[in-house]
């Protein structure tokens, strides 16, 4: 599979709602994902729980930055599981956080919801929320970062 190949599955596949795609040919195998870090910089956006986000030019411009160290005094929450993450417990309900948000230990940030079951992830520690990295809505990983939060002191 040549690049024109690759630039033609990926172009298909921003236009659509498909998440994860993988092609095995002669030639190879190609497996393209769409997601990925976003820095939530301003609350208020809305995704219908089961929507698929549409890629942004936000989530593009951040992925191709370097990634930059983290100060010492940050915390990385990462989802303890497979599943679909939301900011809040109902769609109509305000989010468990937002930007700047004070948290405390045990404090529930989201929910993630795995094989039917709606399981809240809770902080390990308490401080300011300094971001938010998936959009409502989305497919998280095991592992894969979902806050920085700025421990206090």
């Amino acid at each position: 599979m040549d690049i024109k190949d690759i630039k033609a599955i990926y172009k298909f596949l921003r236009e659509t709602d498909i998440i994860e795609l993988e092609i095995e040919g002669e030639k190879g195998k190609v497996r393209l994902k769409r997601g990925g870090v976003l820095y939530r910089e301003a609350p208020g956006d809305v995704v219908e729980r089961g929507a698929v986000p549409a890629p942004s030019s936000l989530r593009e411009a951040k992925k191709e930055e370097a990634p930059t160290a983290l100060a010492s005094n940050i915390k990385v929450m990462t989802s303890p599981m497979v599943g679909t993450f939301y900011r809040s417990p109902s769609p109509e309900a305000q989010p468990f956080i937002e930007v700047g948000s004070v948290v405390k230990s045990s404090q529930t940030l989201c929910i993630i919801e795995a094989m039917k079951l709606m399981n809240e992830v809770e902080s390990e520690v308490g401080g300011k929320v300094v971001a938010i990295l998936v959009e409502n809505g989305q497919p998280v990983e095991y592992g894969e970062p979902l806050f920085h939060i700025e421990v206090s002191k």
